[in-house]
């Protein structure tokens, strides 16, 4: 029981892909250490008419495509931007800003950068400077977020000091579950169950069929990219847009997560029924607000491949009676065993299945409560769709690649996304749900489009090229592509399509093969090598669109396009990375990348 309530503490995240939504889940935490009221919530779920009458709001948001706000940030942003506001509506409140962001993007954290700003224009008060987490680090966004978090604590006890006679929790404090979970009188599946749906109530999902799951590599090449087409009756898309589905854990990952329950006295049979109900400040989520199974929980909410983050380790230290699980779980959760949990974890991609695995003390000791609350849901995995809805009618396309790799564990790590689509048989059927892409294509067919999509980065631009030869204005001075790979014959994906288009002359077609030949060639290669037809391309005015992984690609790209700059418009390095900045800024230099 609590002896002293603190001052009330707002925390709003915007999140596109749930790392906003865990790190503000984390600080709610942390807050109770403190006695804080706290209330979490999406910027958009937040009564906006609350918002001059708040003392202290902790707002952590990520940054989408060319600079975007996430979706459930939309309306609360649209209402911050009006010009009609007063410049000291907001002198009352104090707050923070945490941005999640991908530092491969030039406008990195542009949100939370345009977030920090706007609320000093509106008179709030600062709590500390704005925190930057790069998804590029090793530790990804907790290596920024650690130190902001200490300083925010640090900060708000300086602001809202606690009385003489109470003192903060320890670290390792007794988290009580966000939500509880009771039996339901019902002990056998519900046959006409309703599925669980994780997706936003604004979008609009649909049912997709699989009409041919396709390998595109050769049998002999490591790398199995598929693609994918499904029948979509009726749903509108263009360019850029994006195919958005929520995967299932396989069977058998269900498996090894029952035997490791098992094998440890957890018995929770797959058939037996819950009814899930709120605890504290985080309500319970649409997909859990009815009677569940455990079949479905462990099938289609619980992320069995996720990486556990620290908090996990918290909560198994207040499960376990081995006073060694215990130590090493708290030395897991500080800041100096971060380097320790990377090892652990990250490196060798263990994944919370197998991270129970090696606690038993502590996993016979699990609840569903617990579960709920080191389990992280599947969270949906958007893929750029390849095709175009007016030369591919009903249907929709998408080039996967299918995660597969091996780290100094045993046994071979599989991506949870790509292998779940990777084995959908003809006839299958998924939930999905269109979404707008951050691409803006060029809709002026005189204008020159550059377009660099190695491996499966080509497929948005497949998608603009077919709408392209669906209206008829294909021609290869304004369709250029820079298409990369290892081998021309092994992992070259539409090679046939890329290559008739361009013997046609309706495409530029410029081919880069990293394992072919004595030098590795790339597309930043490519480009400083066609610099000349780049150069007349960019006098006049062409787009540039930039698809594929972000570790070294964008960054090298862009250097040979500067490079380009300078040879053909014999502009200085200070000038040349200018104008390419100019060319981001009006929206002719687009980039879309991910890790």
């Amino acid at each position: 029981m609590m002896v002293f309530e603190n001052e009330k503490l707002v925390i709003l995240y915007g999140s596109q892909t749930g790392n906003a939504q865990d790190l503000a889940e984390r600080i709610w935490r942390e807050s109770k250490r403190f006695y804080f009221r706290t209330t979490v919530k999406a910027l958009d779920d937040y009564d906006i008419s609350e918002l001059q009458n708040e003392k202290c709001i902790i707002f952590v948001c990520s940054t989408t495509g060319q600079g975007e706000e996430p979706d459930n940030m939309k309306i609360f942003w649209k209402f911050l931007l009006r010009k009609s506001l007063p410049t000291t509506i907001l002198t009352n409140l104090k707050y923070a800003v945490l941005g999640l962001g991908d530092s491969s993007y030039t406008k990195f954290n542009f949100v939370a950068k345009r977030l920090h700003k706007r609320l000093l224009q509106l008179g709030a008060n600062t709590i500390l400077p704005l925190g930057l987490g790069d998804d590029q680090h090793d530790l990804g966004y907790d290596a920024a977020a650690d130190p902001w978090i200490e300083d925010l604590w640090n900060n708000l006890l300086i602001l809202y000091p606690l009385p003489n006679h109470v003192q903060p929790l320890s670290k390792d404090f007794t988290i009580i579950p966000r939500w509880s979970a009771s039996t339901s009188e019902i002990h056998k599946a519900i046959s006409n169950q309703q599925p669980l749906h994780l997706y936003s109530k604004k979008a609009t999902d649909f049912t997709a069929v699989v009409i041919e799951n396709r390998r595109l590599t050769s049998p002999d090449h490591f790398q199995d990219i598929r693609l994918i087409r499904y029948s979509c009756k009726g749903q509108n898309y263009s360019p850029g847009d994006v195919f958005v589905v929520r995967p299932r854990n396989l069977p058998s990952q269900i498996e090894e997560f029952m035997k490791v329950l098992f094998s440890n006295g957890v018995n929770c049979p797959l058939d037996s029924v819950f009814i899930i109900g709120q605890n504290d400040d985080i309500p319970v989520p649409d997909a859990l607000k009815y009677e569940v199974t455990f079949r479905q929980l462990c099938s289609e909410y619980f992320d069995l491949m996720s990486i556990p983050r620290r908090h996990v380790f918290n909560i198994l230290s207040q499960l376990t009676d081995s006073e060694l699980e215990k130590e090493k779980c708290l030395e897991f959760t500080t800041a100096e065993g971060q380097q320790d949990l990377y090892s652990y974890t990250n490196r060798p991609r263990r994944n919370i299945v197998e991270v129970l695995a090696d606690f038993p003390h502590a996993t016979k000791n699990l609840t569903l409560e617990t579960l709920l609350e080191i389990m992280p849901p599947i969270k949906p995995r958007e893929f750029s769709i390849a095709s175009s809805k007016k030369y591919h009618q009903d249907e929709v396309h998408i080039l996967l690649a299918v995660v597969k790799y091996r780290t100094k564990l045993v046994k071979e790590r599989l991506g949870l996304g790509s292998n779940y689509l990777a084995g959908l048989q003809k006839g299958d059927e998924v939930t999905a749900v269109i979404r707008k892409g951050s691409f803006r294509f060029l809709n002026d067919p005189e204008i020159p489009v550059i377009m660099v999509g190695p491996g499966t980065g080509v497929a948005p631009f497949r998608s603009y090229i077919h709408q392209r030869l669906a209206e008829r204005n294909c021609n290869q001075d304004n369709l250029i592509l820079f298409f990369g790979c290892r081998y021309q014959n092994k992992d070259f994906v539409c090679k046939e399509e890329f290559v008739e288009l361009a013997v046609e002359k309706k495409l530029t077609l410029i081919t880069a093969y990293s394992r072919e030949g004595n030098t590795k060639v790339y597309v930043q290669d490519q480009i400083v090598k066609n610099g000349s037809l780049v150069w007349t391309a960019l006098q006049r005015k062409a787009f540039i669109y930039i698809a594929g992984n972000s570790k070294n690609m964008p960054r090298g790209v862009r250097e040979a396009f500067i490079e380009v700059c300078k040879e053909y418009g014999c502009m200085s390095e200070e000038v040349a990375a200018c104008f390419i900045n100019d060319l981001e800024k009006t929206g002719r230099y687009q980039t879309e990348c991910w890790s």
